[in-house]
């Protein structure tokens, strides 16, 4: 065997590898749309690695909640309210913010959930 067709095996097979590793499952929550009068979004980055869910407020606050290990944990989150973004992370200060962005999250997970459902059943009706 060639050295050539070695090296383009090895290329191929990493290639194949990055391409299987780096799916992620969370296509499930994939959104962009309106949540009552909130604009959400819902999208991934890095190969599906980061999960971001992007929250902007009727009042103008916007809200980024971070997974940063693709298992729907919060890694972080970042509060932008008048132009000033403010990060909190699972330490002494930002603790009790991320328990209850973890909350927030989880419910917007589940709302997008219930909405692609209810659009599927919408559009499979026969009436």
């Amino acid at each position: 065997m060639s050295v050539r067709k070695s090296l383009t095996n090895i290329v191929l097979v990493g290639a194949l590898a990055l391409g299987i590793g780096g799916c992620s499952t969370q296509d499930t929550y994939h959104y962009n749309g309106k949540i009552g009068e909130e604009q959400v979004r819902f999208y991934e980055e890095n190969l599906g690695r980061y999960n971001t869910l992007e929250v902007s407020r009727a009042d103008g606050t916007v809200v980024e909640y971070s997974d940063r290990n693709d298992d729907l944990k919060l890694d972080y989150i970042d509060i932008t309210r008048d132009g000033e973004t403010t990060r909190y992370e699972p330490d002494v200060i930002g603790q009790k913010v991320m328990e209850e962005a973890q909350l927030q999250f989880d419910k917007y997970l589940e709302k997008i959930h219930e909405i692609k459902q209810t659009k599927g059943l919408s559009d499979i009706s026969k009436e």
